[in-house]
């Protein structure tokens, strides 16, 4: 072996190896075994002492379970919908409160120590940090069926226990939210509803006011207004019709009403000369009848088709008691002194000389005026009648002529009504079934038959620790110490600059020789330097 020979590295030619190759690593390893041993065993047995001096944390999880809604929901549809992560970190932010979490840091009497040195917002932060949430989705959809609710601390026993408070919180959270929702959207709904109902109200009124207002030009009535457009129509021409009729009567009847008083007149004028020559009447073959009994005739002819009130009868029983008023005052002239008739009749004026004695042809004449002008009267009646008939059917014919041209425009105002109608009276029961639909919901909810979280596996109390890792974390600290106890013995030997070898000569370099290793023994006495 090349003994130990102390160069100047400044020394050494431009074709010097490698200055750390790894047999002279080896070679200072080697020389400082005693030491890296030393060092390693007293870094090693300080690395274990402290991983088992480090505290043990405890970890425990409860499975809840999401239970799926008891009743089908064909029949009844939950008012609570979403995705269940969604409603769990709804959930988590109401069991993480600052109240809850510190009543549970109270109850279990946790972070004894951290008490001294850590804030309140500190503790807080630190319990939320050692609670978690994990999910377990089904194999055949995303669908969440079950999370896992985990707590970790020093305690085991106090893990547990309070891994199943959570566990609690977030079941009677889950109950009271879910109930909360459901009565909200019952509140909102009846709120909505009460809105629609107003408006179907106002609607229902509107559309009331309207076909109040134009009742008899609706859309519906216009079948009705035509089939009485075509019954005015009918009875339109049927009064024309009788009218025709009537004048054609009317005309007849003035003929022979001419006829008769041209007869009257050519008799009247034969009776007068006839007793302005002095013939008596059984010559003339003329009788002498009261005109008051030829009225009362006619009279008696009226009465049998007329009332006692209509007009022809009253003027007819007027003229009978004006004829026997004049009947009595020529009979009282008469006994005063006139004793022939004959000069009587003279002295009488011939408006008054038909009353005192007319043939049986001038009395049939008369009978026949009479009866022709009471009929004609009646024409006239009936004419009349007839003319306020046909203005009447006239002005209705107007009528519903114009209300049937009134109907597109009442029709579009109506369309526009009724689609405002129905839009509210649409919304109103869409909102109801809702009200309702949600109404059974809340039911379901507070019963218990609605979608639920069930502790499904309460936490129990660990029995091993999850950290620290303790053969894991003392093996780090062997091979640790190992890793620096070489690196003190390279360190130390490195220092000597010191020939490890031949192999660290240059290549070229000629070996003259090679020394061994000589043991020397000090002699008695003397210390070795």
């Amino acid at each position: 072996m090349v003994t130990n020979i102390e160069t100047e590295p400044q020394m050494l030619s431009p074709e010097e190896p490698q200055r750390f190759p790894i047999l002279s690593i080896l070679r200072m390893l080697w020389k400082r075994k005693w030491l890296v041993f030393a060092v390693w065993s007293v870094t090693a047995g300080l690395s274990i002492a402290l991983v088992h001096s480090l505290p043990a944390v405890y970890k425990a999880e409860a499975v809840i379970l999401v239970d799926s809604q008891k009743i089908p929901e064909s029949f009844v549809s939950s008012t609570v919908t979403g995705d269940i992560a969604d409603r769990l970190a709804l959930i988590t932010q109401n069991v993480m409160t600052s109240a809850r979490l510190l009543g549970i840091i109270n109850s279990f009497d946790l972070y004894r120590q951290e008490r001294s040195h850590l804030t309140q917002e500190e503790l807080l932060r630190k319990m939320r940090d050692d609670i978690s949430i994990s999910y377990d989705k089904s194999d055949t959809s995303d669908r969440t069926q079950a999370f896992r609710l985990g707590y970790q601390g020093g305690n085991a026993r106090t893990v547990a226990a309070v891994t199943n408070r959570l566990a609690s919180l977030y079941v009677e959270e889950n109950v009271r939210t879910r109930e909360a929702q459901a009565q909200g959207t019952v509140a909102f709904l009846r709120r909505q509803l009460q809105e629609a109902k107003r408006s179907l109200d106002g609607q229902e009124r509107k559309v009331a006011q309207f076909k109040q207002e134009h009742n008899g030009t609706l859309p519906e009535q216009q079948s009705s207004l035509l089939g009485m457009l075509n019954s005015l129509s009918m009875q339109l021409e049927g009064i024309q019709a009788s009218i025709a009729r009537v004048q054609e009567n009317k005309l007849s009847l003035q003929a022979a009403l001419s006829a008769a008083e041209s007869s009257e007149v050519t008799l009247r004028a034969g009776l007068r000369q006839a007793q302005a020559s002095g013939q008596s009447g059984t010559d003339t073959g003329a009788v002498l009848k009261p005109r008051s009994e030829i009225l009362e005739a006619q009279l008696r002819q009226l009465r049998t088709r007329y009332s006692p009130e209509y007009p022809d009868v009253l003027a007819l029983e007027r003229q009978i008691a004006e004829a026997k008023n004049e009947e009595t005052e020529a009979s009282a002239s008469i006994q005063a002194g006139q004793s022939n008739p004959a000069d009587h009749l003279k002295s009488t004026p011939p408006s008054k000389q038909h009353s005192m004695a007319v043939s049986p042809e001038l009395l049939q004449i008369t009978e026949r005026i009479a009866t022709l002008r009471a009929q004609i009267e009646v024409t006239n009646h009936q004419a009349d009648s007839l003319e306020k008939e046909r203005q009447q059917a006239t002005a209705a014919i107007s009528d519903c002529q114009a209300r049937i041209n009134k109907l597109p425009l009442v029709e579009q105002e109506m369309a526009s009504l009724k689609r405002n109608y129905e839009e509210s009276a649409n919304n109103y029961n869409s909102l109801l079934q809702k009200q309702l639909a949600a109404g059974m919901a809340t039911d379901m909810e507070r019963s218990q038959n609605s979608q639920r979280f069930t502790i499904s596996d309460p936490a129990r109390v660990p029995e091993k620790p999850i950290k620290p890792k303790r053969p894991l974390l003392g093996a780090i600290g062997c091979i640790a110490s190992l890793v620096v106890s070489l690196l003190v013995g390279f360190a130390l030997e490195f220092r000597k600059q010191t020939f490890l070898g031949e192999w660290e000569l240059p290549p070229g370099t000629v070996v003259l020789g090679r020394v061994p290793r000589i043991e020397m023994t000090a002699p008695a006495g003397l210390t070795k330097d």
